[in-house]
């Protein structure tokens, strides 16, 4: 959408009802088109690519709470308040940031994989054996995303965004287990029974009053994207504008 001060590439269509779409790490929009045609009708629409990721610019820092400000200045210029927002992994924590600390730009907060700070005594989001081979993940495992190959120096620029993404992924989000406890807005945690972050998002449910918890069977992390069906109803029912009254 051209015509923003934000510096994201960002994708607004439709009319109603703003749904705000927030896509995972070393993604883009594009990964949740499935789903958003499935829960997008009567909506307006709003998908953006974030900082380094999908066709937006890498604009230094590379953190959960700067991906969150980006997102809280994109919906502020839009208009767009309170909104529906709907997040994957990575897009779910900054969608948890949105709530804790712009809760006026969140009407309810789905959540698909995400997770907070691991620290003791939460349950740990990665095994040892995961830690290590994130760790060693070189950009000949996870290549240019194809949507990046059009901009200026993307494939000289793509290892030193990789190495800030590996970082982010294996550093703090921002965001705490206690922290879940101040949320005031709904929100619906919803992870694959194969996801490593079960026993997180167990936790975090119990953290956030009066919050909602889906478990899919026979899905692993990439559930919005792998088994979108399994999903539609339980996000369309949770958004439901007649559970407008309901409390946390």
């Amino acid at each position: 959408m051209t015509g923003l001060h934000s510096p994201l590439d960002v994708e607004v269509a439709g009319t109603g009802p703003d749904l705000v779409l927030l896509h995972g790490g070393a993604g883009s929009r594009e990964e949740l088109e499935d789903l958003r045609a499935l829960i997008g009708r009567g909506r307006r629409v709003i998908a953006p690519d974030q900082r380094a990721h999908g066709r937006s610019p890498d604009l230094g820092e590379l953190s959960y709470p700067a991906m969150a400000a980006d997102t809280a200045a994109l919906l502020d210029e839009l208009g767009a308040q309170p909104a529906d927002v709907v997040g994957f992994s990575d897009g779910g924590i900054v969608g948890l940031l949105l709530a804790r600390d712009r809760p006026d730009q969140v009407r309810r907060l789905v959540a698909i994989g995400a997770n907070v700070s691991w620290a003791a005594p939460a349950p740990p989001v990665y095994t040892d054996a995961y830690r290590v081979r994130l760790e060693a993940l070189t950009a000949a495992e996870l290549p240019l995303p194809d949507v990046r190959r059009s901009l200026p120096d993307a494939g000289a620029s793509w290892p030193a965004i990789l190495d800030k993404l590996k970082a982010m992924w294996l550093g703090e989000p921002g965001i705490t287990m206690a922290d879940l406890a101040g949320i005031s807005v709904p929100v619906l945690y919803l992870i694959g029974d194969g996801d490593t972050r079960v026993d997180h998002t167990v936790a975090m449910y119990r953290a956030t009053p009066g919050s909602r918890l889906a478990v899919i069977p026979g899905a692993r992390h990439d559930v919005p994207v792998s088994r979108p069906g399994a999903i539609a109803s339980i996000v369309l029912d949770f958004l439901d504008p007649r559970h407008e009254a309901d409390v946390g």
